[in-house]
C-alpha cells in the first residue's frame, strides 16, 4: 500500500471515529439526565478502572499505554460533558 492509500484509509477510520464519539457523547446526554434525577455521581471511578481494563486487556502490549491513554481521554470528555450539562439547567 502506498502513503496516499493508507492516509485515506485512516481518513475514513477518522471520519467513523468521529460519527461514534458523536453518538457517545449523545448518549452521555442521556447519562446525564437520568444522574439529574436520580442524583448519582458523574465520576465512577471503580466504573471507569473496569471500562479501561476491559476495553485495554486485548490489546497488543506495544500500543496498550497509548491506547488506555485515549479511552481516558475519551471517559474525561464523557465527564466533562456531563458537567457541563448538569452545571447548565
Amino acid at each position: 500500500m502506498e502513503l496516499a492509500e493508507i492516509r485515506v484509509e485512516i481518513d475514513e477510520i477518522d471520519n467513523e471515529l468521529k460519527a461514534l464519539f458523536i453518538k457517545r457523547m449523545g448518549l452521555a446526554k442521556d447519562i446525564a439526565a437520568i444522574k439529574a434525577e436520580t442524583g448519582d455521581a458523574i465520576y465512577k471511578p471503580d466504573r471507569e478502572r473496569e471500562i479501561i481494563e476491559r476495553l485495554s486487556s486485548d490489546v497488543d502490549e506495544d500500543i496498550r499505554e497509548g491506547y488506555t491513554a485515549w479511552i481516558k481521554q475519551l471517559l474525561q470528555a464523557s465527564r466533562n460533558y456531563q458537567e457541563l450539562l448538569l452545571n447548565h439547567d
